[in-house]
């Protein structure tokens, strides 16, 4: 991201730009997942039993888990304190984002900072100096209302057919077959 932005900065000094919510919550899940690493490193072999695979499930939205992995979430959070206070905090910046009004969302994002740097857990503290230095560009969300989806998505097809195209000699194929994509159904029916 740093040398991403410093390249914007230096080539479009005009340009907004703007950090999407899903490399932020991305971003937030890879920090409560290195915390959930380091408490199972810490453990006895037979203790690690109650985080190992819970990974999916700390990540996953709250509302989208299933009732079993609820409440093996639930259990994990309440064994392990720190574990239960960043998923808590994940799922708070997460509501941030359903905020409509910016001055709200800002304040909103200012107060999360206050949250994670008293939590004492170093991975959010990391976390909210993250935040409170690309804040202008979070915020930028909210002001232009623009999102990398779409483009993350036809990234993920580009992929998707570079993986099925492997041993493809011409390259202009290749590169047809990428402004065919919107055409293309990449999934398969059941």
């Amino acid at each position: 991201m740093p040398s991403f932005t410093s390249w914007i900065k230096l080539n479009f000094p005009d340009a907004t730009i703007v950090y999407d919510h899903f490399h932020v919550i991305k971003l937030m899940n890879d920090k409560v997942n290195n915390i959930r690493r380091r408490l199972m490193r810490d453990l006895e072999d037979e203790d690690k039993s109650d985080l190992k695979g819970q990974r999916w499930n700390f990540n996953i939205n709250n509302e989208n888990l299933g009732d079993a992995a609820r409440d093996q979430l639930d259990k994990c959070c309440f064994l392990y304190e720190e574990l239960g206070k960043a998923y808590a905090l994940k799922e708070g910046l997460r509501r941030i984002y359903r905020i409509k009004d910016i001055d709200l969302a800002q304040n909103a994002l200012v107060y999360w900072c206050e949250l994670a740097e008293a939590s004492k857990i170093r991975e959010m503290i990391t976390m909210a100096k993250t935040i409170r230095k690309h804040g202008a560009g979070i915020i930028a969300y909210w002001e232009t209302g623009i999102t990398s989806a779409a483009m993350e998505g036809f990234n993920n097809k580009i992929g998707w057919l570079t993986r099925q195209a492997y041993g493809y000699r011409d390259e202009q194929y290749l590169i047809l077959k990428i402004f065919d994509l919107p055409n293309l159904k990449v999934t398969k029916e059941l």
